[in-house]
């Protein structure tokens, strides 16, 4: 089966920050424990699912050879409405989860022995040639830092200003967080504004990230809603 071809994570995301308000947002019932399941938009390898906990949303994501939950707290949490991305407001924060194959950007990674950090690296740098020659048509001043998890995984932080006139209170900046886990760049998206300052913007991400667990086999997520239901910790 032929896979579909992987969304540009940064014009997805500059897209919505212009348009998004809170008519885009759905709101769930407490009696939903399944925010969402999804395969329509991916292969026969793939599904992502949100299951509703006392403290949040637990985010899984079945990739061929990348499994993954992610725990995300908030008291309202809200799906947008974009059929093929995974967009979410956590208590009026603009968030969106991603994965990407390595090959993508650096085919030859693994062959020349890239650590962690390179790979980051090579991925910020793809990512900023499309937002430059693609999306925005300028330059834009990057800034980067290294960020290490209490796991002890490197994850590199790298954000930039949004030219003026994409700029509103809702959107000044946009901040990334990715990881590497296995053959994948995994990515957070936040969205810094008049409400949001950078440190808790990062913050934010960080948090979420911390919570990452990857699994050797696919998740069941009727199993671990079952196992949630019953009170345990996800």
């Amino acid at each position: 089966m032929n896979r579909l071809p992987q969304t540009k994570f940064s014009a997805v995301v500059l897209v919505l920050i212009v348009l998004i308000s809170s008519a885009n947002a759905r709101v769930f019932r407490p009696a939903d424990d399944v925010v969402f399941h999804d395969r329509s938009f991916l292969t026969q390898d793939e599904s992502r699912a949100a299951i509703r906990t006392e403290e949040g949303l637990l985010f899984i994501w079945n990739r061929r050879d990348l499994n993954f939950t992610l725990l995300i707290k908030g008291q309202d949490i809200r799906p947008m409405n974009d059929p093929n991305n995974i967009f979410l407001t956590v208590d009026g924060r603009v968030l969106q989860i991603q994965s990407l194959p390595i090959s993508n950007f650096a085919a030859d990674a693994r062959k020349n022995k890239l650590d962690d950090k390179a790979i980051l690296a090579a991925h910020r740098d793809w990512e900023t040639k499309f937002l430059e020659d693609e999306l925005l048509h300028s330059k834009v001043a990057i800034q980067s830092s290294s960020e290490k998890l209490t796991s002890g995984t490197e994850a590199l932080v790298w954000q930039y200003d949004l030219p003026e006139k994409f700029k509103n209170p809702d959107a000044k900046t946009q901040m990334y967080l990715g990881i590497v886990a296995k053959d994948y760049i995994i990515l957070l998206n936040g969205v810094v504004s008049a409400s949001s300052s950078e440190a808790e913007v990062r913050k934010f991400l960080v948090g979420i990230m911390t919570t990452l667990k990857v699994s050797s086999e696919p998740i069941d997520v009727k199993k671990l809603q079952d196992a949630i239901r019953k009170g345990d910790k996800p």
